[in-house]
C-alpha cells in the first residue's frame, strides 16, 4: 500500500522553514526509503497543503487540497513539531490522518478522510471521519 506522507520542514535553526514548512510525498509499499513525490494533479487536487502565515510567528495555517472548509494550524509546540485542528467537536493534536481514494481516469477522488488525535488538555483520544465537500 502506497502513504502519503506528509514532514514539516524546518530551518537549521528547528523553526518552520517559511517558504514551505510542510512538504508531502509517497512511501512506495509503506516504505521509508523508497519515496517519491506527489505528482501535480496529486499535489494540486487531492493531497497537497496550501501553507499562510498564522497569527502568531513561528505558526502556519494548512489546508489539504481535498478540503479545503478544514484549516490546521502547525507549529513548534515544546521543541516538536505539532498540527492541531478540530476533531470531532473539539480542539486536538493531530496525531495521523488517513485519506481514502478512489483513481478515476487520471483524477484521484478522496472518498472520505479519518482524523486521528488527542485532546490537547486532557490526552483523551479523538476521532472523526468525514466526506471531504459533505
Amino acid at each position: 500500500m502506497n502513504i502519503v506522507a506528509y514532514d514539516v520542514k524546518r530551518t537549521p535553526a528547528g523553526e518552520l522553514d517559511a517558504s514551505e514548512p510542510v512538504v508531502a510525498y509517497w512511501l512506495l509499499n509503506g516504505e521509508m526509503e523508497r519515496r517519491e513525490e506527489l505528482n501535480r494533479v496529486e499535489r494540486d487536487k487531492a493531497y497537497g497543503v496550501e501553507a499562510t502565515p498564522g497569527d502568531t510567528a513561528g505558526t502556519y495555517f494548512l489546508v489539504f487540497k481535498a478540503d479545503r472548509k478544514r484549516r490546521l494550524s502547525v507549529r513548534i509546540l515544546n521543541g516538536c513539531p505539532a498540527a492541531t485542528t478540530s476533531i470531532g467537536g473539539r480542539s486536538g493534536i493531530l496525531r495521523r490522518l488517513f485519506i481514502q481514494s478512489k483513481e478515476d481516469s487520471a483524477l484521484p477522488k478522496v472518498e472520505y478522510v479519518e482524523l486521528f488525535g488527542e485532546d490537547g488538555d486532557k490526552g483523551k483520544p479523538l476521532y472523526e471521519k468525514f466526506a471531504p465537500g459533505k
